[in-house]
């Protein structure tokens, strides 16, 4: 099931950027993420009344990790940006690269309360690989 959410993510987060890249054109960029973040919370309380029994602490959970919050709200900004500057495909590029890269390091780690998952140096090959095809991508 993990693959499957994480495709499916990876089809909403794409058909995002480019709904909100477009959605910044008629309302700018700060009210549409203003809109976006806004209906995200109502959805997000919705589904918590809806599937959630009970109310969790919000003490239970360490208070960096709510930096998610803004962090979504920043992502949301530079996507909506990097989008009509680069093309879909050269942003998700870019993205997935940095992304990837960023998941190398917080897996090796251990960072965040992840569990550590030792990154052996020919995996690097791989990263590597993927950082070639980026560049096939990434060619006018």
């Amino acid at each position: 099931m993990g693959t499957i959410f994480a495709l499916l993510s990876g089809v909403a987060m794409a058909l995002q950027g480019a709904m909100n890249a477009q959605l910044s054109r008629p309302l700018g960029l700060y009210w549409m993420l203003t809109s976006v973040q806004l209906l995200g919370v109502l959805t997000s309380v919705g589904l918590a009344l809806a599937l959630t029994p009970r109310l969790a602490s919000p003490l239970s959970a360490p208070a960096y990790l709510y930096l998610a919050g803004p962090l979504g709200v920043a992502i949301t900004a530079l996507v909506a940006l990097s989008v009509p500057r680069l093309g879909m495909v050269r942003a998700t590029t870019f993205i997935l690269v940095a992304q990837l890269l960023t998941a190398v390091l917080l897996d090796h780690l251990g960072i965040l309360g992840l569990p550590q998952r030792t990154f052996p140096a020919w995996r690097l090959i791989g990263v590597a690989l993927l950082a070639a095809g980026s560049q096939i991508l990434l060619r006018s």
